[in-house]
């Protein structure tokens, strides 16, 4: 990507951070702690303080004004680290739901909680095992939920929920619901990567709200959009550190007493990863720039981008376990963690073959 001064002085700033406060380290204690959060609290803090979820919005918004291109660099960084945070969850994806489905009262009394971190938003769109945003069975019953979610991001310690749900005649509604309410049931689990997901029951919870925007449908579908562009660009930073990782590792890695680096055969592989990686990096930069732009063809971004970082992360997390041989997949070592990563990502906001039957879709075919 191509960062203006300030941009790249942000990313220096949050990977400074990060390499500091959020090791890959963290995620492993967060992982074996009994009923630890979805985040450490601390963290969240730190990147509160330096204005993380504000980096995308306008300054007149309340935002540092960085756009698409500035948080997703910081993204990058994230991915780099495996850092477990709800800056997708909340300060993307429900932050987008919001601005985009929200009218203008609504935007101004939720947003700036969001964005400066104090309330944090998780949006539960997804019902049954796969991504499939259409179908939504979550009715809307007055003021009230019916229906089950699944692999809802940070739910076990978010504040609030947004919900797709369907009133009688199948017209959208996305509630805006407290994760303490009456009648919602929250499941939180980790998953191989770490993570904290959840699957949620409404059985009448009552709605604080619904967004009041024109247009629900296309709005909650851009915002998706922009989720799913943001989640490539860690899945692109997660890549870049296993490939740096791998690199490093055959330099250094001896067999009959040469650098297996020298080997001519894993230097064709890791050519070959590196080509698929750089296509999947101006993927992700021409996607942040089509959110800054306000493109009319973002779904098409996104999905491309999702498509090719999906398919690199996956490729490049077997080949540096390959690479490094069977310590590899030890927990020890911490490229195992990034290739468990990658198989949860690959599945968040639709897998591969779903984008890529939505982009073919999109063009016509």
């Amino acid at each position: 990507m191509i960062l203006n001064e300030e941009q790249r002085l942000l990313r220096t700033t949050v990977a400074d951070f990060l390499c500091k406060e959020a090791p890959i380290e963290a995620l492993r204690h967060l992982r074996d702690t009994h009923q630890a959060p979805a985040w450490e609290p601390t963290l969240w803090r730190g990147l509160c303080e330096l204005g993380a979820p504000a980096v995308a919005q306008a300054e007149e918004a309340g935002g540092l004004g960085f756009g698409a291109v500035g948080m997703g660099a910081l993204m990058i960084e994230t991915g780099r680290r495996l850092c477990a945070s709800p800056l997708l969850s909340s300060a993307i994806f429900a932050e987008a739901v919001i601005r985009l489905c929200g009218d203008a009262t609504q935007r101004e009394r939720l947003l700036p909680a969001v964005m400066s971190g104090q309330t944090v938003a998780t949006v539960a769109c997804q019902e049954g095992t796969h991504f499939q945003p259409q179908v939504t069975q979550c009715r809307r019953d007055g003021d009230q939920l019916h229906g089950r979610k699944s692999m809802v991001l940070d739910a076990g310690s978010a504040d609030y929920l947004l919900v797709n749900a369907r009133d009688h005649d199948g017209t959208l509604n996305i509630g805006w619901v407290a994760c303490d309410a009456a009648g919602v049931t929250i499941a939180p689990r980790r998953l191989m990567d770490g993570r904290q997901y959840a699957s949620i029951e409404f059985s009448g919870a009552t709605v604080e709200e619904w967004l009041r925007g024109e247009q629900l449908l296309t709005g909650f579908e851009r915002a998706m959009d922009e989720a799913t562009i943001m989640l490539s660009a860690e899945m692109l930073g997660g890549s870049r550190e296993l490939l740096e990782r791998t690199v490093v590792y055959l330099q250094e890695r001896e067999q009959f007493d040469v650098k297996i680096g020298t080997f001519q055969a894993l230097q064709h592989r890791i050519a070959e990863a590196f080509c698929r990686l750089e296509l999947a990096g101006a993927s992700v930069s021409a996607a942040l720039t089509a959110i800054d732009t306000g493109s009319a063809v973002l779904s098409e971004y996104a999905s491309r981008a999702k498509t090719l970082t999906g398919d690199i992360f996956q490729h490049l997390s077997n080949e540096a376990v390959q690479m490094h041989g069977g310590m590899g997949v030890t927990d020890e070592m911490d490229i195992g963690l990034f290739l468990k990563r990658s198989r949860v990502c690959n599945q968040l906001m639709g897998d591969s073959a779903f984008h890529k039957d939505r982009f073919a879709t999109l063009r016509g075919y």
